[in-house]
């Protein structure tokens, strides 16, 4: 695979993290005794809401190289899809995810599968990336199954959090029907950093994204 190409999968795959397991991370926090119990609460809510769609802009950078578009995810326990639309429409992609398989498809045709988004990162990158956690990061929430260390405000949202090798801060929160979702998110890791400006949420259960 071409490094340009390398290096738009290797962000594709990494923002396709659907893991739902169920599990408490190890965590320490800061935030007091209400705030962890606000922040417990809001988790428990946002695991119920199993269908969830993000609308937003999204930049990553690694060193000198880097890019930035328009994200359209859609998440549900059957799978996700997303959408990506670069500036003046370049670099599309889109990615599907479904109970065994995993496929992509750029804006050339070219399309890769894989039995898993973490099988895909094995053949087509070699890299270590945060798969099993965006997911969790983009919805203002610690990831299951990786030691944490992280921050609380007052009413229980996450403001910062290391975890899995990666520096995340939570800005911006804003009301997306009752819930309280973090308005811009942002990922580092050495010159490595993801950032994703949310423009809308909608989160509900049991009721199927619009395809």
């Amino acid at each position: 695979m071409t490094g340009s190409r390398a290096w738009r999968f290797l962000w594709v795959v990494a923002l396709a993290a659907l893991l739902q397991a169920c599990a408490t991370a190890p965590q320490t926090a800061t935030g007091g005794p209400e705030a962890e119990r606000r922040y417990g609460e809001r988790l428990a809510r946002l695991q119920a809401a199993d269908h969830w769609a993000v609308h937003g802009r999204l930049a990553v950078r690694d060193g000198e190289e880097g890019g930035s578009g328009t994200l359209r995810w859609h998440a549900e326990p059957a799978g996700a899809r997303l959408d990506f639309h670069g500036a003046l429409g370049r670099g599309a992609w889109r990615l599907q995810v479904s109970p065994g398989e995993a496929v992509l498809t750029l804006a050339d045709g070219a399309e890769y599968r894989a039995a898993s988004v973490e099988r895909l990162v094995a053949e087509q990158i070699g890299w270590a990336v945060p798969v099993a956690e965006l997911s969790w990061w983009i919805r203002g929430l610690a990831a299951p199954g990786e030691r944490a260390r992280r921050s609380l405000g007052e009413t229980g949202v996450l403001l910062d959090l290391q975890q899995a090798g990666w520096s995340v801060a939570f800005d911006r929160y804003r009301r997306f029907g009752d819930e309280l979702m973090p308005g811009l998110v942002v990922a580092r890791r050495g010159e490595r950093l993801v950032k994703f400006a949310v423009r809308d949420w909608t989160l509900s259960a049991g009721n199927a994204v619009d395809g």
